[in-house]
């Protein structure tokens, strides 16, 4: 018996050409009402017949319902609780549902969820990867391992009185103990791929934002500061991802009776917030020449970026749970329901300036004043984000042509 599936229009058809009966025997058994089985895994009734080629032996029904993004297997035809769906991007075939002594591989996942199945594809409430679906088929009991299994359950249970059945067990242990060397082996495998395409998407997204930073640093000078601001911080985003928004502006409650604005407030997944400050990059940050003991220390523009970052924090602090009531209020639509926004220890960072052109004493005397400040901000320049983005294609790059 063979079994092939296509999709046409919006029917799911399932194609069965029968080896030892005609198909207008399987006709007639419908006709009277009852069901046919096929490879025990679907059930049909007349409802689902579609068309009858008697030359070729072959007979089709609808098995299934195709929509924009998924098809769905009808429940009645498999017996399933819960609504399984494939991905249109996957070419259905026979493995995909009955397993070896005709199991049914749907009713069998359908006995361990509670909920509806997404196979590939992209679901928003989640899905099975189509690289997991296929490592699970390959690791569904097959029929010598059913065998194993069996005989060692026997022998569990009557080596007392028969001392040679326990052979049978140490059979079954050897036999899962290649198993599982096996299927640790493909799934490495299957992990690798995964990777390597994940790798390779990254690649191209840190490509492009380098190029798109590049870009603003080229035309910096006719970009307003909003803009600028609003550009920055996208690009910043991708280099930040445990940040789940970045809220512009917000007023904070001062100290000295007058509110605050950081460019940005950040929040991370668990609501925990910190500052972002951007700055131009033509804004000097050390002086020209070296100054006392011929070290290079940071100009006012530095140290007043420094300092406002640091009375940012200040006023964070000491506003407390009454700040974090008060940011609830503020960011309510900004946020998930499940994200509430905290005050505990935030932390800033400082974009601004251009460091390509220092020198070794430059380049060492401003890494030591960001060190000084590492317990407040983190301060960078967009130098430091070319390089950081330069890096971090370095190790995709050699991820995906690791072999």
């Amino acid at each position: 018996m063979s079994i092939s599936f296509g999709r046409q229009g919006s029917e799911l058809i399932l194609t069965l050409a029968p080896e030892r009966i005609y198909t207008h025997e399987i006709l007639e058994v419908l006709n009277k009402g009852d069901e046919w089985r096929i490879s025990h895994s679907f059930i049909v009734y007349k409802k689902h017949f579609r068309f009858e080629d008697t030359k070729q032996n072959e007979i089709q029904f609808c098995v299934g319902t195709v929509y924009d993004e998924y098809t769905l297997i009808d429940s009645d035809v498999i017996g399933t609780e819960h609504k399984f769906y494939f991905s249109n991007a996957i070419k259905l075939d026979k493995r995909y549902f009955v397993a070896y002594r005709n199991i049914s591989i749907l009713l069998k996942i359908d006995h361990v969820v509670n909920q509806d199945v997404y196979i590939g594809g992209n679901h928003a409430e989640g899905y099975i990867p189509v690289e997991t679906f296929e490592l699970l088929i390959k690791k569904f009991p097959k029929t010598a391992e059913l065998d194993y299994y069996a005989h060692a359950r026997i022998a569990t249970i009557i080596k007392e009185f028969y001392p040679n059945a326990e052979q049978h067990e140490i059979k079954f242990n050897k036999y899962m103990e290649r198993q599982e060397k096996r299927l640790s082996s493909i799934f490495s495998q299957n992990v690798q791929t995964v990777f390597k395409k994940n790798a390779t998407i990254e690649f191209q997204q840190f490509k492009i934002l380098k190029h798109d930073l590049i870009e603003l640093l080229n035309k910096a000078d006719s970009i307003s500061e909003h803009i600028w601001q609003e550009q920055i911080h996208g690009l910043l985003r991708l280099l930040y991802p445990k940040y789940i928004a970045g809220i512009r502006e917000v007023v904070i409650k001062g100290v000295d009776r007058h509110d605050k604005r950081p460019d940005f407030l950040l929040v991370d997944a668990n609501g925990y917030i910190d500052i972002l400050e951007i700055k131009r990059p033509s804004v000097q940050l050390l002086t020209e020449q070296s100054s006392y003991r011929n070290n290079y220390v940071p100009v006012r523009d530095l140290a007043g970026a420094v300092q406002q970052i640091e009375k940012y924090v200040y006023c964070l602090n000491v506003w407390g749970k009454e700040g974090e009531q008060e940011l609830q209020k503020k960011l309510f639509s900004k946020l998930p329901v499940t994200v509430t926004p905290k005050i505990v220890n935030p932390q800033g960072i400082l974009i601004m300036g251009r460091s390509n052109q220092f020198n070794y004493q430059q380049k060492d005397d401003f890494e030591l004043i960001k060190r000084q400040y590492k317990h407040i901000a983190e301060i960078m320049t967009y130098d430091d984000l070319v390089q950081r983005i330069e890096n971090i294609m370095a190790a995709l790059y050699k991820e995906i042509h690791n072999n």
